[in-house]
């Protein structure tokens, strides 16, 4: 490999659902050297153990002090002395890492940290999660907003996501939500997402006769919880003997518990296939039922191959697909036993590392790419069709079509118009 390939690799600074640290896992696998720091505090204990550096552990136990306190005159000696801190944790990195792989849209200072790690000849990969990307008005993960505040963090997100791909020599993201890119993109799914989990002795009971249906949200609003509990109640109303478990808040070592005792998992109402949480009922052979809009179009964007296993349908069918699973074993024992084959071969740490070495390497294969341009997926996350539709209205009546940031793109522009407006067929 390249000389660049034994520089160190430095990974953070915050987490999503295990991402980075499954990530440094990978990377350890394959020899290579790297660091994974995040300097925000773990609701769910991802990670924890590789973030000993003593720095950090200052800096989230002043985070911590700092939430204390309500008026910002006590909270400021705490923020300042975070400042500090990170700033130290900065120049270490800059003195002891060549690449850089943020995730989530943040590295140490907004952004502004890029043009000194450019010149200094850093390589820099920048991995978008979904809501640091997605566009607000198609987002359900944005909660208590109205039209003003679409069109601020709209703007701030464009400006935001076209800063960081000046600068970065790489930039990941899921094709359903980079309408705010304007540089080709490397495909998420055909990277990967990285997941691993070292099988200990648990007692799994489970009621006998019984089905039991596992469901985690981190966000039961954005994830549909609602429209999940109504198609349980329905499907019980129907004969079906279902234990169903939800879990919110829950450390994940109790998400996982209930993982290898259910026979499937419902992820949630409006999304694209296999998230974390469907990614990690598949390491233990469950399969997932998933609704999103974006099942209509999967088909179109990847070879079957590449498409991880598991019930994606579109939302109005959650209910269907959560019975066929209910009433086909013989399908739901298959279904979960190819999704266990798809994340132990293809999404496992060590095999997304190796994709991690070929984007540093700059040896990317072209299908990995994808041009924004050619985006076409409308209807988002976490809410249903007629919900991104008024907001979309909302902000044109008020601020204009400009309001959407899609001036780089007109075709694409002009779809939201149609199809906030149903002003024809988008």
């Amino acid at each position: 490999m390249g000389d660049i390939i034994n520089k160190k690799i430095f990974i953070g600074l915050t987490e999503i659902s295990g991402y980075c640290a499954n990530l440094k896992k990978g990377f350890d696998e394959i020899g290579e050297d790297c660091t994974f720091i995040t300097l925000s505090q773990q609701l769910h204990n991802y990670g924890n153990k590789y973030n000993s550096l003593f720095f950090t552990k200052i800096y989230r136990w002043l985070d911590k002090q700092q939430e204390v306190y309500q008026s910002r005159f006590k909270q400021a000696p705490f923020y300042i002395s975070k400042q500090l801190i990170k700033f130290l944790i900065f120049i270490w990195a800059l003195t002891n890492y060549k690449i850089f792989i943020f995730v989530f849209g943040q590295s140490f200072y907004y952004g502004y940290d890029l043009p000194i790690l450019r010149c200094l000849n850093k390589k820099i990969i920048f991995v978008f999660l979904g809501s640091d990307a997605r566009p607000p008005y198609i987002n359900g993960a944005v909660k208590n907003a109205g039209v003003d505040d679409y069109y601020k963090i709209s703007i701030k997100m464009k400006k935001n996501i076209k800063f960081i791909e000046k600068y970065s020599d790489a930039t990941i993201n899921n094709m359903t939500c980079c309408h705010f890119h304007e540089k080709p993109i490397l495909k998420f799914a055909l990277i990967g997402l990285p997941y691993i989990y070292d099988d200990y002795n648990i007692c799994t009971i489970k009621k006998e006769n019984y089905i039991k249906i596992l469901h985690a949200p981190s966000d039961p609003i954005g994830k549909g919880s609602d429209h999940i509990r109504t198609a349980i109640r329905d499907i019980r109303d129907r004969g079906y003997k279902i234990e169903y478990i939800e879990l919110t808040g829950k450390p994940h070592s109790e998400v996982i518990e209930q993982l290898q005792s259910c026979d499937f998992v419902v992820d949630q109402v409006f999304a694209g296939p296999l998230g974390g949480f469907s990614t990690e009922a598949a390491w233990f052979g469950k399969p997932a039922v998933i609704g999103g809009y974006y099942a209509e179009y999967i088909q179109d964007d990847y070879s079957p191959e590449d498409i991880p296993p598991c019930l994606f349908c579109h939302p109005d069918k959650i209910m269907d697909a959560i019975e066929r699973l209910i009433r086909d074993e013989n399908y739901r024992l298959e279904l979960g036993k190819s999704a266990q084959e798809f994340v132990r071969t293809r999404w496992t740490p060590e095999e997304i590392a190796k994709c991690y070495l070929k984007i540093i390497e700059s040896n990317i294969p072209v299908n990995w790419f994808f041009d924004p341009h050619d985006v076409y997926y409308l209807q988002g996350y976490g809410l249903p069709e007629d919900k991104s539709k008024e907001i979309i209205r909302a902000m044109v009546k008020k601020y204009g079509v400009k309001s959407l940031c899609l001036s780089d793109k007109p075709k694409l522009e002009q779809r939201f118009i149609e199809y906030a407006f149903d002003s024809k067929k988008y």
